[in-house]
C-alpha cells in the first residue's frame, strides 16, 4: 500500500453529522430542504451511516468520503415524498429503499469518475483520485451489494424488479453516453434519450417505488411516473447548463468538464446544428479535444449570445411545465408542496 494514502484511509470513523450546512457553504444552485424533507432525510442518513460502516479501514473511509459531505439526496427524497403523498407515517421499508437508492446512485458515481477520469466530486477529491481506480471500482460494486441487502429485506419481488429495471436503465444510458462520446454529430434526440436513461428514469422509478410502498391506487402510477420522468429531464438539462455557465466556485467543479470529456450537451448540440459561425470557429477546437480554459470561456460566451443557452432553458421549462401538470393531479399535501419547491428551484436558476 502506498504510504501516501494512509492518512486518508483512516480519516473518518465517526458517525454521520446532521445534514444542515452553514449557509455560506451553499450556492444558489443547491436545493434547500424544508423541515419535512430534513426530518425524513435524517432517518436515511442514520441508516446509510450504519450500512456503510465496515471493519475494513479503507472501505469504511472511502465509503464515508463518497456518501457524506454535501449531497443533494434527491433520489431518496423522491421515494420518501412519493410515499408521503399517500401515507403520512414514514414506513420502515421506505427508509430502506430510499437509502438503497442513494447507495445505487453513489455506486454509479464511483464508476462514472473512473470512466471519466474525474478528479473532483461534490467539491472535493473524487475517490479514484485519492485511493486509485481499482479501489473506486471495488467500492462501487460494494455499494451495489449494500443497496440490494436493504432491498432484499422487503421480501417483495416487485420491489426487487423495480430496482433491477432501474439499474438496467442506468447501465444502458451510460453505455449510450460512451458510444456517443466525442461524436460532434450527436442529435438532440439522442442526447435526450441518454439523459432519460441515465438520470430521469431514476426519478421515474423513485416515484413508482414510493407510490407502491404506500399502496397507492394504480390510477396514480402514470401521474407519479410522469412527474418523476419530467422532473428528471428538467433537472439534468439544467444541471448540464451549470457545467458551462455557472461559477465553478459555486458548483464545486471546473467549468467545461463535459466538453473536455467530449460530452456535448444541448447548448453545444444546438449551436453546431444551427449556427455556422460557431461551427466554423469552434468545431476545430472541439475536435482537438485538449481545450484551454480561455477557449471554454469563449465558447460559453458565444453560446450565451447566439441563443443556444436560451434554447436549452426553454427545454428545461418545457419539461418542468409537464411535471407541474402531473403534480397538480397528485394529492394536495405537504409532500406535494415539497416537490413543487424543488421544481421551482430548477426553473428559477439564473446563469
Amino acid at each position: 500500500m502506498d504510504a501516501s494514502l494512509k492518512p486518508d484511509i483512516m480519516e473518518s470513523k465517526d458517525t454521520v453529522p446532521n445534514r444542515s450546512l452553514k449557509e455560506e457553504e451553499k450556492s444558489q444552485y443547491y436545493f434547500t430542504h424544508d423541515s419535512l424533507v430534513g426530518e425524513m432525510l435524517q432517518h436515511v442518513e442514520n441508516l446509510l451511516s450504519e450500512t456503510v460502516r465496515s471493519d475494513n479501514p479503507m472501505m469504511d473511509s472511502i465509503g464515508r468520503h463518497m456518501l457524506f459531505g454535501y449531497a443533494k439526496r434527491l433520489r431518496p427524497i423522491f421515494i420518501l415524498l412519493s410515499q408521503k403523498l399517500f401515507v403520512d407515517e414514514l414506513l420502515p421499508g421506505t427508509i430502506d429503499c430510499a437509502a438503497a437508492a442513494e447507495l445505487i446512485h453513489s455506486a454509479s458515481l464511483f464508476h462514472d469518475d473512473v470512466i471519466d477520469g474525474s478528479g473532483t466530486r461534490k467539491g472535493k477529491k473524487s475517490a479514484n483520485s485519492v485511493w486509485g481506480n481499482k479501489s473506486a471500482v471495488i467500492m462501487g460494486d460494494h455499494f451495489f451489494v449494500l443497496a440490494y441487502t436493504l432491498i432484499s429485506r422487503q421480501k417483495d419481488i416487485r420491489i426487487i424488479d423495480f430496482f433491477v429495471d432501474l439499474c438496467r436503465n442506468l447501465s444502458e444510458g451510460l453505455m449510450q453516453e460512451i458510444t456517443y462520446t466525442g461524436d460532434l454529430q450527436v442529435s438532440e434526440r439522442t442526447h435526450l434519450e441518454i439523459i432519460k436513461l441515465k438520470t430521469a428514469s431514476f426519478f421515474q422509478f423513485a416515484m413508482r417505488i414510493g407510490g407502491y410502498l404506500a399502496g397507492a391506487e394504480s390510477t396514480y402510477r402514470e401521474k407519479l411516473e410522469g412527474f418523476g420522468l419530467n422532473f428528471g429531464l428538467a433537472f439534468q438539462l439544467s444541471d448540464d447548463l451549470l457545467d458551462l455557465f455557472a461559477d465553478p466556485g459555486a458548483t464545486g467543479k471546473p467549468r467545461g468538464s463535459d466538453i473536455r470529456g467530449r460530452i456535448y450537451t444541448i447548448p453545444v448540440i444546438h449551436a453546431l446544428a444551427s449556427n455556422t459561425k460557431f461551427t466554423e470557429k469552434y468545431l476545430p477546437v472541439l475536435e482537438q479535444g485538449d481545450i484551454s480554459t480561455g477557449a471554454i470561456d469563449e465558447i460559453s460566451n458565444f453560446l450565451k449570445s447566439n441563443g443556444s443557452l436560451i434554447y436549452a432553458q426553454s427545454l428545461v421549462k418545457k419539461h418542468a411545465d409537464i411535471a407541474y401538470g402531473y403534480l397538480e393531479q397528485l394529492p394536495d399535501c405537504q409532500a406535494a408542496l415539497s416537490f413543487r419547491s424543488m421544481l421551482d428551484n430548477i426553473v428559477s436558476r439564473e446563469f
